[in-house]
């Protein structure tokens, strides 16, 4: 691991904090915005089910098998990924600056507990950014490349062209990111199983989201989005939308003028702070381009331990070198259940 440190050695006063950078917060993980499902090493198999029934005229005759009750269970195994973060950490090159004040005497020694303390630290936070963002945004090189292939079209039922050009945009990732698994995944339960376009429900005739077109576009993805979902009251719906979407959200609702509507609630501030639309909780995630309308549970993601995000594992290397290694390492998978009660504005 390279430490890129400026401004000279000459040790003279200075401030005594040290500035640190701004990392977007974690919510995925931290607050479950999302089911986190714990407990696979390499892979599980998800289970989705349903019964269908059909009524006909009574008799006193007994029961016969007439195929008016059927239950359906389907398993799709979904593999995990285990991805790292690591470096190594050459402290010699603090030697000169405020650091080495903290280093234990003896020329064997460099480890510098104010660099530990103040900067190194940095690196939990830093990952928790990166891995809430491989949730959002991002897919493998192979999953771009699968829905690339599929066929455009403007109707339900059908991926858009402009879906396919926010993934191509994407960061390619180790793991797909929940909007490029709703957009195709390979799970058993779709109405046509197997690989291919996922089940979603897709809002059609879509605008650039501003301050002063938030509200329709909100409009038109509740209105596109299924009945059962909206009125799901043991678990109510949620919506996912991008971070910059807050600021459009309270912008437009402070319009001045006789077209002014408080199309959004604003409760709280600060870390109480919730947001809703016609009653419906706004999730604000690190998304590009696409709004997710969903039941929290039926989006997942598959882990090994959730933990092990904020991880970081440091230790001496080995054979006398006066160096530290640094390593972090997760094992994840996005997936979704219940495809055609999610709807993706930008699908």
């Amino acid at each position: 691991m390279a430490i890129n440190y400026s401004g000279g050695t000459s040790n003279q006063t200075e401030l005594e904090e040290i500035l640190q950078e701004l990392y977007a917060e974690s919510f995925t993980l931290r607050e479950g915005l999302v089911e986190v499902n714990e407990g696979h090493k390499n892979g599980a198999d998800v289970y989705e089910s349903s019964a269908t029934v059909t009524a006909s005229a009574a008799t006193t005759a007994g029961v016969t098998a007439t195929g008016d009750m059927v239950a359906n269970v389907n398993k799709t195994g979904v593999s995990l990924v285990s991805f790292q973060f690591e470096d190594v950490v050459d402290e010699d090159s603090l030697k000169g600056t405020r650091f080495e004040r903290s280093m234990k005497k003896g020329a064997f020694e460099n480890v510098s507990d104010e660099f530990d303390q103040k900067v190194l630290i940095q690196f939990a936070p830093a990952i928790g950014e990166t891995v809430e963002g491989m949730i959002w945004d991002g897919a493998t090189t192979a999953h771009k490349v699968l829905i690339a292939a599929l066929t455009p079209g403007a109707a339900q039922g059908s991926i858009s062209a402009g879906a396919q050009t926010l993934v191509a945009a994407m960061p390619t990732n180790l793991i797909s990111s929940l909007p490029a698994v709703i957009l195709e995944n390979a799970s058993n339960a779709k109405q046509t199983p197997g690989a291919g376009l996922g089940d979603y429900r897709k809002v059609l005739s879509i605008a650039t989201v501003t301050a002063a077109t938030i509200a329709a576009e909100y409009g038109k993805m509740y209105l596109a989005s299924h009945s059962k979902t909206i009125n799901h009251r043991s678990e109510p719906c949620e919506i996912y939308a991008p971070l910059s979407h807050r600021q459009f959200i309270k912008s437009a609702n402070n319009t001045v003028g006789a077209a002014q509507q408080l199309n959004f609630v604003v409760e709280g501030s600060g870390e109480s702070e919730k947001i809703y639309y016609n009653g419906i909780k706004i999730n604000f995630v690190p998304l590009v381009g696409f709004m997710i309308l969903a039941i929290p549970s039926y989006l997942k993601v598959l882990m090994d331990l959730a933990a092990d995000e904020q991880n970081l594992n440091i230790g001496q290397m080995a054979n006398g070198a006066r160096q530290r290694y640094i390593k972090n390492i997760s094992t994840m998978a996005c997936w979704v259940v219940g495809q055609k009660y999610i709807t993706l504005y930008g699908g």
